[in-house]
């Protein structure tokens, strides 16, 4: 009989192969899943689902808010109250990015370690047999892509809620506000048309149709702050966060997401028409 004996290299080759492939099942199938739990998200899911009920909160003040400051007696109530009813239609745009970031925790964790991950792996195995030093540099930029789109969300809002926790009691103070002033109001809601019961009310209440509408007045600059509040910590912080790690993924792989987007470029015109434009300027 024949004596078989393998090469050290080959030996190398084999043990780098299964080593990949092990690492590409367990991503597959164990990462992924934990990837996408919510009890892994946990921490990040309670901070979602705090702005979120602070937003529906906000949104049913300014609805409410609304309705009563549209009872007050004078034209200046108008406006006021069409203005505190946009305010609804801004936090639920809000409420729409809060529950979009939600799920794309599971979402992309399972993509990376169901997907990319694999990928790379499969990646590392061909390089390691056909020595291509191309293909190991692709699998390490596909690592590379998947463990910063799995970190970008996360990250966000890690940063978000360091600035979401300073303005906590604004947003508490704009809610009481608007509670409040829905008190006032409801019943001169209940006693629409009835100028004398609406007199009678105001009487009650010891308030004037003109101390009222202050009061609007100063729910919408705290509305106005709290908006603000939530579209950075919401909106401006996760873009930047997202900005950030693409210029991470650029410097450790070269790859610009920016410059692959397609940009609106200005049609050059003939030379024909340049003089022609020429002639007419001057």
């Amino acid at each position: 009989m024949r004596n078989l004996s393998i090469s050290e290299a080959t030996l190398k080759k084999l043990l780098y192969t299964g080593l990949l492939l092990l690492l590409a099942v367990f991503s597959f199938l164990f990462l992924a899943d934990k990837a996408s739990s919510p009890a892994t998200h946990a921490a990040t899911v309670s901070v979602i689902d705090q702005k979120t009920e602070d937003v529906l909160t906000l949104t049913a003040s300014a609805s409410l808010a609304s309705i009563g400051v549209s009872a007050i007696p004078g034209d200046t109530a108008t406006p006021i109250a069409a203005k505190l009813a946009d305010f609804s239609e801004y936090f639920l745009l809000i409420l729409c990015v809060l529950y979009s970031e939600k799920y794309l925790l599971g979402v992309i964790g399972a993509g990376v370690f169901k997907v990319l991950i694999p990928c790379a792996c499969g990646l590392g195995i061909l390089s390691v047999w056909r020595e291509g030093a191309l293909l190991r540099r692709l699998a390490f930029k596909l690592v590379i892509v998947g463990v910063a789109l799995y970190l970008v969300v996360p990250v966000s809002f890690k940063v978000s809620d360091m600035i979401y926790g300073a303005y906590s009691e604004t947003i508490d103070t704009t809610i009481s506000t608007a509670e409040a002033l829905s008190e006032e109001t409801a019943p001169l809601a209940d006693a629409a048309g009835d100028e004398g019961l609406i007199a009678s009310i105001l009487d009650r209440i010891s308030e004037t149709a003109t101390s009222l509408t202050d009061k609007a007045v100063d729910a919408i600059n705290r509305f106005v702050e709290t908006l603000a509040v939530m579209i950075v910590t919401s909106c401006v912080i996760p873009l930047l966060v997202l900005l950030f790690f693409l210029w991470v993924i650029k410097q450790l792989t070269g790859i610009d997401v920016g410059a692959s987007l397609p940009l609106p470029h200005r049609r050059r015109a003939p030379d024909g028409e340049k003089k022609q434009e020429k002639n007419e300027a001057t």
